[in-house]
This record gives C-alpha cells, structure tokens and sequence, in this order.
C-alpha cells in the first residue's frame, strides 16, 4: 500500500516570499486529482515543497497516483518516494518532542457520556447510543499550552496540527480548534496568532522565514496549498 506523492518543485527564478505577513498560493489540488482522499503530508526539501495525499481504492486499499499538477511558480514532477531530506524532515516535524528536547506534546483523550435530560443510567447509555454514541475530546498541550482540541472519535495524527522548527530557532508552529495558525516557543511560552484561517499541516521552511500551509475548500473538492510569510520579529533564535 503507498500514498500518493506529489512533488511541488519550485521553477528557476521562482520564489516563495510573499509581503510580511501575507499568505501566498502555490498550489491547488482538486478532489478529482486525489481520488476523493487527503492532503496529508506538507515536508520541505530545501526550496521544495514535498506533498503527500492519501486515497483508497473500492477495496479500501490505499495506493498510489502520479500527476503533474502546474501552478503559477510551480511545477510538479513525478517521483517513486519522497527525497531523503524530505522523509527526514517529516520525521522531525511530527514527533512528540521538539528538535531540541526543550517541549514535549502530551496527547489526551477524555471519554464522557452524552447527557440528555433526567433519566435512569440506563436511559442515558441508549439514547447516547443513539445520539451517536460516547463523546471524545482529544486535546494537544504543550507544557500549560493547550494547542488544539476536537470532539470526535479520530484523534490527530502525528504533525497534523504542528509542525517543529528547525532546532536553532526552537519554536513551534500550530493550528488551534478554529483553524488558526499560531507559533510559540519550543517551551509552549509566548504564544502568536500568525494568521486567522482553516489551516492544517503546517511546515516550517528551513530558514523559519515561512510556514507552509493546506487548507480543505468546498467540502473537500479541492485543497489549496499556501506558504505564511511571518511578520518580521516574529521568528528569532531561542
């Protein structure tokens, strides 16, 4: 089973650098491409932007489709798998701990039963069964921050909601409940709303000048992938 890699190369004399904290759109992705599945994955590889989409077959297995998908500045080639420098990257990018070790996530859930009205314990159990069952809250904190948070049965993968920067800056970038890109230190100290949105997947650039980001448009019909310039004092080593 293998995902679907599409691969956003920049083309010579391109850039990625839009105004100060402005957002620019590099790339869109429509569901038709993606089978009917997901972005999954933003990495980078130096100026590349590496992008991962999930989808399955009827059978429910999830394989593979290559395309090339032109933007303005941007063009896509085919690959087998993902550079080194890119799968190295995510790996970084998604674990619990940051580069350095200064912060580390914690992952919860907190499983409560539906309450509706007064009635018997029995009562409630059949009506939260019909009302969808138990409710679960999945929160991301980091340290006294709380990150992120959602009811519902699927928790967050690793890396959908943050993204670590490179370790001599020691920040990390996220999304919160409403969408909304922030960044704090490493620490989960000093927290910044970079920019209001729906955003998911956020990446740093390897200079942390820059946060690459995908949003879900049109109940998933198509997938618009952008890159956040930050405002200046906003990124400093730690």
């Amino acid at each position: 089973m293998r995902p679907l890699l599409v691969f956003a190369v920049l083309t010579a004399g391109a850039s990625l650098h839009a105004q100060s904290g402005e957002k620019q759109l590099v790339m869109t992705i429509t569901s038709e491409q993606l089978k009917g599945g997901v972005v999954s994955e933003i990495t980078w590889d130096g100026g590349v932007l590496v992008l991962q989409g999930v989808f399955a077959q009827p059978s429910g297995e999830l394989t593979a489709q290559y395309f090339i998908q032109p933007a303005r500045g941007i063009a896509v080639e085919q690959r087998d798998a993902p550079t080194e420098a890119a799968a190295k990257y995510w790996d970084t990018k998604s674990k619990t701990v940051s580069p350095t070790g200064l912060g580390r996530l914690t992952i919860a859930r907190d499983e409560k039963m539906p309450m509706y009205g007064i009635a018997s314990q029995e009562q409630r159990m059949a009506d939260a069964a019909d009302m969808g069952g138990m409710q679960v809250l999945h929160t991301v904190r980091l340290g006294d921050l709380l990150l992120y948070e959602r009811v519902g049965k699927i928790a967050p993968y690793d890396g959908e909601i943050w993204g670590w920067s490179a370790p001599a800056l020691n920040q990390i970038a996220f999304v919160d409940k409403n969408g909304d890109l922030w960044i704090a230190g490493a620490d989960g100290r000093d927290p910044k709303r970079v920019m209001r949105g729906n955003f998911t997947l956020p990446a740093w650039s390897d200079d942390g000048r820059q946060i690459a980001v995908a949003e879900r448009k049109n109940g998933g019909r198509k997938w618009e992938i952008s890159v956040i310039t930050l405002p200046p004092g906003f990124v400093r080593p730690r």
